[in-house]
C-alpha cells in the first residue's frame, strides 16, 4: 500500500443546467476503455471504479445512467473524455468505513454491458494482457479445446494476426480480443496438424491455473 495514491487516477465530472454548473473530481482506482478514433471523440469505457462522498457518487451514478460523458486522467494515460455507451451500464455501490474518518467513503463500480456479460460477437474485453490469462479467458469465453501449455503460442497468433489490441487502463493492463470461435478453432487445428501444438497423451480433465482479482490488478505492464 506504500504510495498507493500515486497509482490512482481522477474522474472529472461537469454538469451544466439552466440554474447551475456542477463540477468536481473523485479518485479513480480502476479504469478500462477503448482508445477514441480521434481526439474529437469520446473513448468507449468498459470499467469505471471510483471512490468519493455521498453527493459525488450519487451524481456520477446518475450521470452514467443517463449516458453522460466524463473526463479521465491517470498514470500512464493522457487525459481523455469517456462514456459507457448508449446502453445503460451496470452499476454496483458499496460503503467503506475507514478508521479515523467520521463519514464512510462511497465506492462505485460501473460496467459496460459488453464487459458485464452481454457480449458482442467476435469481441472480448479482458482485464489482463498476460499470455496465460488471455489464452485461458478466450478458451472459456469461446469454448475452445486446449491446455495451459498452449498460452504462448496462442498469444503469438493473436499478435501476428492483429487480433489483440491494448486498451486504456488504470490499475490493470486490459486488451481487446477480436475473432470468432470458428476462426480460433482453425488456428488450433493448424497448430495440431503441424505438431506445433501437442495433444495430451491421457484423456482427462484439464486443470487450469486460477487468477485472483488482486493478482490481476497488481500488474500494470501486462507481462510476466
Amino acid at each position: 500500500m506504500l504510495n498507493a495514491h500515486l497509482r490512482f487516477g481522477w474522474l472529472n465530472f461537469i454538469k451544466v443546467t439552466d440554474r447551475k454548473t456542477t463540477s468536481f473530481r473523485v479518485r479513480l482506482d480502476r479504469f478500462i476503455a477503448e482508445p477514441p478514433p480521434n481526439r474529437n471523440q469520446s473513448a468507449k469505457a468498459h470499467l469505471i471504479s471510483v471512490i468519493g462522498g455521498d453527493t459525488q457518487i450519487a451524481a456520477i451514478s446518475a450521470g452514467l445512467a443517463e449516458g453522460g460523458h466524463f473526463s479521465i486522467e491517470g498514470p500512464g494515460i493522457e487525459p481523455v473524455r469517456v462514456w459507457l455507451g448508449e446502453t445503460k451500464p451496470q452499476a454496483y455501490r458499496a460503503t467503506l468505513s475507514l478508521q479515523g474518518r467520521r463519514r464512510p467513503v462511497r465506492h462505485l463500480i460501473s460496467l459496460s454491458q459488453e464487459i458485464a456479460g452481454s457480449t458482442i460477437a467476435a469481441r472480448a474485453v479482458l482485464i489482463d494482457s498476460r499470455p496465460q490469462f488471455v489464452w485461458q479467458a478466450v478458451a472459456k469465453i469461446f469454448g475452445l479445446p486446449g491446455v495451459p501449455a498452449w498460452a504462448s503460442w496462442f498469444y503469438e497468433q493473436l499478435e501476428w494476426r492483429n487480433a489483440i489490441t491494448p486498451l486504456l487502463g488504470v490499475g490493470c493492463s486490459p486488451v481487446l480480443i477480436k475473432g470468432c470461435r470458428e476462426e480460433f478453432l482453425s488456428w488450433l487445428g493448424a497448430g495440431v496438424r503441424s505438431r506445433t501444438l501437442i495433444l495430451p497423451e491421457e484423456n482427462r480433465a484439464t486443470k487450469w491455473p486460477s487468477f485472483a482479482l488482486e493478482h490481476l490488478f497488481s500488474f500494470t505492464d501486462g507481462k510476466p
